[in-house]
């Protein structure tokens, strides 16, 4: 009778340190699937220099490539001084969005050291959920990029 319970014991044990690895596994796939494409989509906005109609069409195309149906609310960076923030859903781009969208954008504008040119940078955020099927989604991750510094950014969505 001992040893059965050990043996219950033991696949407890086995059970509960595989669901710990396929989770560390599950995420760490979505993970890199959302910074991929995070770094996509922050090469597309230097591309294009900026945010305008083209380069929101070419990031809705990157979007829909890559399977991506995450949504999350948006909130503004902390210590920047243009504080607006755009949502992005099917290529419609909300103002400081109050429901959830695909991805954000944020623009901050920083002055060069020796006081020459203004560059503006643009920072990108995307979420990734750590969603089960029964129990629904249960975290969510945020991953952030920030462009280049643009001397000249080719904007009507900020503008």
């Amino acid at each position: 009778m001992r040893d059965s319970i050990n043996g219950v014991w033991v696949l407890g044990i086995v059970m509960v340190f595989m669901a710990i690895f396929i989770a560390y596994v599950a995420i760490s796939i979505n993970y890199s699937t959302a910074y991929t494409l995070k770094s996509k989509i922050v090469t597309i906005i230097e591309e294009y220099e900026g945010m305008n109609n083209t380069t929101i069409s070419k990031i809705d195309a990157v979007i829909r490539d890559n399977a991506y149906y995450n949504k999350f609310t948006c909130r503004p960076a902390e210590g920047i001084a243009d504080t607006r923030v755009f949502g992005i859903t099917d290529m419609n781009a909300t103002l400081n969005p109050t429901t959830p969208q695909s991805y954000c954008v944020t623009r901050d504008y920083r002055n060069a050291t020796d006081g020459t040119e203004t560059q503006y940078y643009y920072t990108v955020t995307l979420a990734f959920a750590f969603d089960l099927p029964i129990l629904g989604n249960i975290l969510n991750f945020r991953v952030s990029g920030e462009t280049n510094g643009l001397l000249y950014p080719n904007d009507t969505l900020f503008d």
